[in-house]
């Protein structure tokens, strides 16, 4: 016969779809749920990107979510980590070299060729673990061509 540890109680608060599944596939659903979420967010996201001068002459390159904080705080909320991948070129449309990818926001250009002009772009990067989960389209810094003067 049915033992009683072979049925499932639960007491909800409000009318919806339950379904009852083993721990590993709701484990799996979920984390296809935060992955589905992410990349939602990520598609929204748009990412605003400056250059200004440091005092030592240097570039420093500042990325900020400029529509869609939330998804720094909910990536991270979900376990994520989220990166920023700062890129330089001397050819505004093309042959852009990664810099650095830093957790920060922030990156200082610290080398260059005197007189060169140089255009940067950055992205966000959302990992779960070491696996890249979602990313942002490569957005062009603003004030972004500064002339290296070093």
């Amino acid at each position: 016969g049915m033992g009683a540890d072979e049925y499932i109680k639960f007491i909800t608060s409000h009318f919806s779809n339950f379904a009852v599944v083993e721990k590993a596939d709701a484990e799996k659903i979920i984390e296809k749920q935060n992955a589905d979420k992410i990349n939602s967010l990520i598609r929204e996201a748009k990412l605003k990107a400056t250059t200004s001068k440091t005092s030592k002459k240097n570039v420093k390159i500042k990325v900020s979510v400029k529509n869609n904080n939330s998804l720094i705080k909910e990536a991270k909320a979900m376990g994520y980590t989220v990166k920023y991948k700062f890129y330089r070129s001397e050819k505004k449309a093309s042959k852009y070299v990664a810099k650095a990818t830093k957790a920060g926001k922030t990156y200082i250009n610290t080398a260059g060729k005197k007189g060169t002009k140089y255009y940067y772009k950055a992205k966000a990067l959302v990992y779960d673990g070491d696996k890249l989960v979602g990313q942002t389209v490569l957005t062009q810094c603003k004030y972004g061509v500064r002339t290296w003067s070093k």
